[in-house]
């Protein structure tokens, strides 16, 4: 017999529970692709109030239990078949689709990699049905008394099927997806209240019969009454609601966009692009909007079984929808422009200052990556910059000893420096004569002696350009050998930050400052076991931080570059930025993450007053550090006059 022959294998039925083992391995990709499962099923019967119960971020237990109209024993023993709903009837069904679940296989496909229990009543005197499943066998099926409602428990998820366990990630993140799926729902169905609870500890009471700005701060705190607008649109093809952010209120990641159709939360090319597009020219280079929209339009003029997620869907006539979202869109930023020009930005607001009832939780979208190690660890350079055109000095080495915790703005320096243009100060403006006596006294602000320091004892006058002086607070006016130069002072300051503190990173040696008594954090559950997971990142950037009990934390040390009063916001931003970017997975990645929130929060403020000394000093540690041309968001930190250009221009 030859090689083929023996190999061949007869075609066959596919029995029954390894079809809906097939089936699971579509639909039920994680605990949380349960969750939503279930989420969705309440969500049709008509519940308003769900809650959701999982242990080890639910690999050991999920149970959902809604108040909806429930099932009465017939249909209860249906429901856990493949392809039995009540939601659709015939093909013409499926082109219409009203509902979030639709397709019937969600219950056996669940039901087949679990021990699965559903509770159910339609009629509380009638009883409710009881239906025990174990790895797709049904065990029993008998009748308890229940109230009306139903309640579906899945314990030991993936048990009979260890190639699809052993792929599951750890807890922390298995619950942020779940997380993930609570926040979506209850931004699209403010008028449920939700509830999840973790390990027996609450972590989302979210109230029911909110308007969909509450539900917003619930989630995502206070901070988002003052960036967001209001805007609505209704026409007999497509009509939205919702908020968008501000055209001055842009965002630096995409975390904070939501779009909903018909009330599922969707992904779609069509609608981002058509938001961005109407955006147009108010975003700058890496700037993002932020967006809680639901369109709701003809089901027929959509496609929902696109994908078996039910994210996915496609438009019958999609560049109708961009058009019309990049014009309404354009439309309503421009006249929120306007308001702000004339002091009224917030005028349409309805991010009201009410008080919210419920514990406050901020969603990641992202899982942190929690097997990161960080012994050995170099820190990415950045890449290189065009620098060798301008005739600059390469970049000195930073060696360790260089990175002491003394400022190039000390007293003495600015002394000898401000006597020696006596003169010169004479004739500046009288703010300008304020800011070198504060500068001559070392009486500046703290915050602004803070954000002036390099933390280097480079020189302080460069060498081959001259300041002339300071446009707007923003821009250093200087000259070379070719001509004029303006300079962005807070790009500038920001670009050498980051080379200084990459540096002290690689080697491990960032400077820092000691509180003598810890400063206490408070962060939600969630927040905590990201913080936990990422203390040794943390420590490694120069925040010594340990847990002071429950969701308390205390911070001992901070980069020398920061001040106290910024501990707590950038810590919340650099968990932000762990959880959105998480699935990389890479510690040298994690740290330039929390490099950047440094920074950006070290740098000075975008209008800065500074005397002659302290720019001089920037652009001499400028030159120093091989006059990096780019700034963080790799646009140029200056421009250049030559002098035959100014002649030309000048028609001499």
């Amino acid at each position: 017999m030859s090689q083929s022959s023996s190999s061949k294998k007869s075609v066959r039925i596919l029995p029954e529970s390894l079809i809906n083992k097939i089936a699971a391995g579509e639909v039920v990709e994680r605990p949380a692709s349960v969750v939503k499962e279930l989420l969705e099923n309440a969500i049709d019967a008509g519940a308003t109030d769900i809650q959701v119960t999982v242990k080890n971020g639910g690999k050991d237990l999920i149970s959902i239990l809604d108040n909806g109209c429930g099932m009465n024993e017939a249909d209860a023993q249906l429901a856990v078949e493949r392809h039995a709903t009540s939601k659709i009837i015939d093909e013409d069904d499926l082109f219409r689709i009203q509902t979030l679940g639709f397709r019937g296989e969600a219950l056996a496909a669940i039901a087949s990699v679990s021990h699965f229990e559903l509770l159910t009543c339609d009629d509380e005197s009638q009883g409710a049905t009881r239906i025990f499943i174990k790895g797709g066998y049904l065990e029993q099926v008998g009748k308890i008394g229940f109230p009306q409602g139903t309640r579906i428990t899945v314990e030991r998820l993936f048990y009979n099927t260890p190639a699809r366990l052993k792929f599951l990630k750890t807890t922390a993140t298995e619950l942020q997806h779940i997380q993930q799926h609570l926040v979506q729902k209850s931004l699209a169905h403010p008028h449920i209240h939700f509830r999840l609870t973790h390990n027996r500890q609450l972590l989302l009471n979210l109230s029911g019969g909110q308007e969909l700005n509450t539900r917003i701060r619930q989630l995502f705190g206070e901070e988002f009454r003052d960036i967001l607008m209001t805007v609505q649109h209704k026409e007999t093809y497509l009509r939205y609601s919702g908020f968008i952010s501000f055209p001055s209120k842009p965002r630096t990641s995409r975390r904070w966009q939501y779009i909903f159709v018909n009330e599922r939360n969707v992904k779609s090319p069509s609608i981002n692009h058509g938001i961005y597009d109407g955006y147009g020219t108010f975003l700058g280079k890496g700037q993002h909007p932020v967006f809680f929209l639901n369109l709701v339009i003809d089901p027929t003029e959509i496609d929902v079984n696109v994908h078996p997620a039910k994210t996915e869907i496609r438009f019958r006539n999609s560049q109708l929808v961009h058009t019309i979202l990049t014009d309404q869109i354009s439309s309503a930023l421009k006249d929120g422009a306007s308001r702000r020009f004339f002091g009224r930005e917030h005028a349409h607001s309805n991010m009201s200052r009410s008080e919210l009832s419920g514990q406050i939780e901020l969603p990641m979208n992202d899982p942190l990556p929690l097997e990161s190690q960080f012994s050995g660890m170099t820190f990415p350079a950045r890449k290189k910059r065009r620098t060798e055109a301008r005739d600059l000095p390469p970049r000195a080495s930073l060696r360790a000893e260089k990175l002491a915790k003394k400022s190039v703005f000390s007293s003495e320096i600015r002394i000898e420096e401000t006597r020696n243009k006596s003169a010169k100060v004479q004739d500046s403006a009288s703010t300008i004569k304020q800011a070198n006596q504060d500068s001559v006294s070392g009486n500046l602000p703290v915050n602004e002696i803070r954000n002036l320091r390099l933390l280097l004892p480079l020189p302080t006058v460069p060498k081959k350009i001259r300041v002339l002086g300071q446009f707007r607070r923003t821009y250093i006016i200087a000259e070379n050998d070719a001509g004029l130069v303006m300079i962005e002072q807070r790009a500038l300051h920001e670009r050498l930050l980051y080379e200084i503190y990459a540096e002290a990173l690689q080697i491990k040696d960032v400077p820092v400052q000691t509180f003598q008594a810890s400063l206490l954090i408070e962060l939600s559950p969630q927040e905590s076991v990201l913080l936990e997971q990422s203390l040794e990142p943390l420590a490694v950037s120069g925040f010594a931080v340990s847990p002071f009990g429950g969701s308390t934390f205390a911070v001992n040390t901070i980069p020398e570059i920061l001040s106290a009063d910024q501990v707590e916001k950038v810590i919340r931003e650099i968990l932000d930025h762990l959880a959105l970017f998480g699935k990389r997975g890479h510690g040298e990645e994690i740290l330039q993450d929390i490099c950047q929130v440094v920074v950006a929060h070290g740098s000075m403020p975008p209008e800065q007053e500074l005397a002659l000394s302290e720019m001089e000093c920037l652009l001499a540690q400028w030159e120093e550090l091989g006059s990096p041309l780019t700034s963080l968001q790799d646009v140029p930190v200056l421009v250049e006059f030559s002098v035959q250009e100014l002649k030309r221009r000048l028609k001499r």
